[in-house]
């Protein structure tokens, strides 16, 4: 009887421990990835298991002394609700008509060297701001866009199959105050162009004055600037770093580092990276995180 009892307790531990690693197993699969929302927010990694999905790059051209600016940059928080981080935004504060400091009120000149190269070569100040472009499509026709047709043309875009997809892992100095952005660049289709890489840094909550018209006294001497263009990693229109890949491709790595400056607050700062294609301009993919 007491070896019965062995046998039984025996294939009732096998079934128990197959039940128990089923269990385990199901736990695993549906909670896989899951176990991050209760973990620190590293938000300076392109996690392994994030979804890879096109992702629109929303560039903003703008300045302090435009009325109508603010209206568009109500536009893409808008956008970054609805989209979520699938829309990575640029301010580029451009054009002596819109940016030029203007003291004592403006006094700050928040241009740069890579926003005002783009903004001549693709003339969207020439055409009055607020303006824009959504991954730069139409170029030589319809890239100049009011930021009411911000939204159609994004969601045109959103969801059409992935060419390419960046994956960022930044880390900061606080001693040197030394950015480095670490990347890893996959394509998903065949892309019969030349591809070009541009890295950026942008800065959010920027307390500053803005001109706007829907503030009483026309102006808002406490604005809060956000996706400001603060400075380039690469020059304004980046690097070759591939011609005609394939989906086959090897994955490409490339590493780039800034100083940031005083007035570069690293909490409030963003990496932001694109590809794009050099004989129409058109960007395929981007991608943002967080410099600290």
């Amino acid at each position: 009887m007491k070896k019965l009892n062995q046998s039984i307790f025996l294939l009732l531990s096998i079934i128990g421990f197959f039940y128990s690693c089923d269990n385990v197993d199901r736990d695993v699969i549906a909670n896989y990835g899951k176990e991050k929302n209760n973990a620190p927010a590293d938000t300076s990694i392109t996690d392994s298991t994030e979804t890879r999905v096109r992702k629109v790059l929303l560039e903003d051209f703008t300045g302090h002394t435009c009325p109508n600016c603010p209206a568009a940059a109500a536009e893409i928080k808008n956008l970054e609700n609805l989209y979520g981080d699938k829309v990575v935004a640029m301010a580029l504060h451009v054009s002596s008509t819109f940016a030029e400091p203007m003291p004592p009120t403006f006094p700050a000149d928040y241009r740069t060297t890579e926003g005002t190269a783009i903004d001549d070569f693709f003339k969207i100040s020439q055409a009055g701001l607020p303006k824009g472009m959504v991954n730069r499509r139409g170029y030589q026709g319809q890239h100049i866009l009011p930021y009411q047709q911000w939204g159609t043309e994004v969601n045109n875009i959103i969801n059409t199959p992935l060419d390419a997809w960046i994956s960022m892992k930044n880390s900061y100095d606080d001693n040197t105050r030394k950015v480095t952005t670490n990347l890893k660049i996959d394509f998903e289709n065949n892309i019969d162009d030349e591809v070009k890489l541009c890295v950026f840094l942008i800065q959010d909550s920027i307390v500053s004055p803005q001109k706007d018209a829907n503030t009483p006294g026309g102006k808002d001497l406490d604005y809060v600037h956000n996706h400001m263009l603060r400075k380039g990693l690469t020059s304004a229109f980046g690097e070759t770093i591939f011609t005609n890949p394939k989906s086959d491709t090897p994955e490409i790595e490339k590493s780039y580092s800034l100083v940031l400056l005083p007035e570069w607050i690293p909490e409030h700062c963003k990496i932001v990276a694109y590809l794009y294609k050099a004989s129409n301009y058109e960007v395929i993919q981007a991608q943002e995180k967080k410099v600290k």
